[in-house]
């Protein structure tokens, strides 16, 4: 296996709506190349990953498949490095990137591959919660950089599937040259992937992200030993909100009941799953929280557009308040870490 590091400069994209989200946590850009869309017969033969820091530089790392006998060391690698990062920012990558890393790592005997750090999937913003669905030709990522006027910022010119074909050329050569050359443009397919997928991550101000989050979930940095919560369903009913997560680290076994000091249910269980559940109230279509008497501190929620004199309404006249919804959820979980030690 070949590893491949570039050092770059990019524009940071600082936001509050990312900020109340994914605040001081660590992320990396996702992506993969693979030798066709079944996971059951296609090796991934190669995999980049960029970090970006607050002053604009970047480092691309780029794992490379000399041969597709390299997938395990790839795969090993990949989880190691994944491990280490609270989120990732993928294109597809809840449907196709991350389910195929983990076909692939059960396929090959990899038993202890862990890696599932929480996954930010552009595409399913754009997808599922943008008006851009039925404004551009397509939701392809080359689409999106078009609207963006990103375009001009992409060297490479190859498809996937011609990568596919450049990559099996590559295995035949046999002239040192041209084989370089063949590696080095399946190199920048991936390459300028994962830079044109962090510039084109500020289409989230024309989305409806708290809508995105409340669907897809979001994770909730650890505490007090605590690995990140990631929280992946929001239930509200007329009698309960019910939020359901994955954790990270060793499973344990714990459950606690609704007390004065921690007034909801919760209950980890060791697969690595968690669920917690919050009495609400109900008064004609308006459910609400206490957020007064359910936070020791409010201040987070307090300012959201739907708290009216220390509640919380999470919906009002049967239509969700996503945002409200989230961050009362988030609090609770954080309430919870800091007055629970992890075992």
């Amino acid at each position: 296996m070949k590893v491949i590091e570039y050092s770059h400069r990019l524009e940071y994209f600082n936001s509050g709506l990312l900020d109340r989200y994914f605040k001081d946590m660590t992320f990396c850009v996702f992506d993969i190349e693979t030798l066709g869309l079944n996971g059951d017969l296609c090796p991934v033969v190669l995999a980049g990953l960029m970090t970006v820091e607050k002053d604009g530089s970047c480092r691309l790392t780029q794992y490379f498949a000399e041969t597709p006998d390299d997938e395990v060391s790839l795969l090993k690698a990949l989880d190691e490095y994944l491990s280490s990062f609270d989120y990732i920012i993928t294109y597809n990558g809840r449907h196709f990137d991350m389910p195929f890393i983990k076909k692939r790592a059960s396929l090959l005997g990899l038993s202890d591959f862990s890696a599932d750090p929480y996954n930010l999937d552009l595409y399913l913003i754009v997808n599922g919660h943008s008006p851009f669905r039925k404004m551009l030709k397509s939701l392809r990522q080359s689409s999106v950089e078009e609207y963006m006027g990103l375009s001009s910022d992409r060297l490479d010119e190859i498809s996937g599937k011609e990568s596919i074909d450049l990559y099996y050329k590559y295995l035949n050569c046999r002239d040192s040259s041209l084989k370089a050359s063949l590696m080095d443009r399946i190199l920048l397919h991936n390459h300028d992937d994962l830079m044109q997928l962090y510039r084109i991550l500020p289409i989230i101000r024309q989305t409806d992200m708290h809508s995105a989050m409340n669907a897809l979930g979001f994770p909730v940095k650890g505490e007090n030993g605590w690995p990140n919560l990631n929280v992946r369903t929001l239930r509200l009913s007329a009698r309960s909100l019910s939020i359901w997560g994955t954790y990270g680290g060793p499973g344990l076994t714990y459950t606690c009941f609704s007390s004065p000091e921690l007034p909801f249910n919760c209950v980890f269980d060791s697969s690595g799953s968690f669920e917690a559940s919050v009495p609400v109230q109900n008064i004609r279509g308006n459910i609400y929280v206490n957020a007064l008497q359910l936070l020791d501190d409010a201040s987070p929620v307090e300012m959201l557009g739907d708290h009216v004199n220390g509640f919380l309404i999470l919906s009002r006249e049967n239509k969700r308040n996503p945002l409200e919804i989230n961050m009362i959820s988030r609090e609770l979980l954080l309430q919870f870490m800091r007055k629970t030690p992890f075992f």
